[in-house]
Formats: structure tokens, C-alpha cells, sequence
């Protein structure tokens, strides 16, 4: 059976978050799953350990393939007061990729293009979620 994994791409605004393992370099976080927990439970918990932030939403989820991952795309929620992974050297916003990621930067440019146009059909079906209306059609008397 192949090891269940996520990880998770979340926006504040334009940036992004990423941590810095103390062993490798930047990446983006998650982890493996606990014994029974869903992929989505893991990718709340993981961030929260791996950041110190909320995940405030789960907005989509990435294709990936490799079996028993899933990458989702979520938002930045708040600061919470708990201590971090001690896997974990650093946490920093970025609005572009940095030099020294842990993996290829193939993977990571692939998925965050990916998950920047996630976050932009978000943005557009809230808003016309906000204010647009078939009860809004023009009179025509």
C-alpha cells in the first residue's frame, strides 16, 4: 500500500506560505497521514503544525500522480499560539518561488501555477456569487 501523504499550497492574498525544514531547504507543507484520518484532516493539522497558522479553507485540490497523495490549495487563516514541528526552521510568505527548494523546481512551478488559478476561479465565483442575480435582469416594459 502506498505511504498517504498531503501537502498543502495556501494564499494570503498574492503569497503564498512556505516552511523550511530543518533538514532540506523550502517546500511547502504537509506531511503523512495518522492512522484513520482523512486527507483533508491531515492537511489542516500538518499546516497548523508546520506554520503555527489556521488553514482557513480548503478552496480545491491539485491532480497529482502519485498514489495515496493529494495536494490541496487552501487560504491562509490566522496566527495560532502552539508551538512548531521541530522539523521546522523557518516559515516565510513568498510571492514567487525561492532559489533553494527541496525538490525540483519542476514540481513546484507546475503545481503553484496550478494553484494560482485555483485561487483566481475562487475569487471570481465569490464575487459573482456577491453580486449577480437572474433577479437582476433589465425591465422590459
Amino acid at each position: 500500500m502506498a505511504k498517504r501523504f498531503v501537502y498543502v499550497i495556501a494564499f494570503r492574498g498574492d503569497d503564498f506560505l512556505m516552511v523550511r525544514h530543518k533538514d532540506r531547504e523550502w517546500e511547502m507543507p504537509g506531511g503523512r497521514l495518522l492512522a484513520d484520518e482523512t486527507h483533508e484532516d491531515a492537511a489542516h493539522r500538518e499546516f497548523l503544525e508546520e506554520t503555527g497558522h489556521s488553514l482557513k479553507e480548503i478552496i480545491g485540490e491539485l491532480k497529482i500522480n502519485r498514489e495515496g497523495g493529494k495536494v490541496f490549495v487552501g487560504l491562509v487563516g490566522s496566527k495560532v499560539n502552539c508551538e512548531l514541528s521541530e522539523e521546522i526552521a523557518e516559515v516565510k510568505q513568498f510571492t514567487e518561488l525561492p532559489k533553494r527548494l527541496s525538490f525540483p523546481m519542476v514540481e513546484y512551478r507546475s503545481m503553484l501555477d496550478k494553484a494560482k488559478r485555483t485561487v483566481e476561479t475562487f475569487k471570481k465565483r465569490k464575487s459573482i456569487g456577491r453580486t449577480a442575480s437572474p433577479l437582476n435582469s433589465h425591465n422590459t416594459e
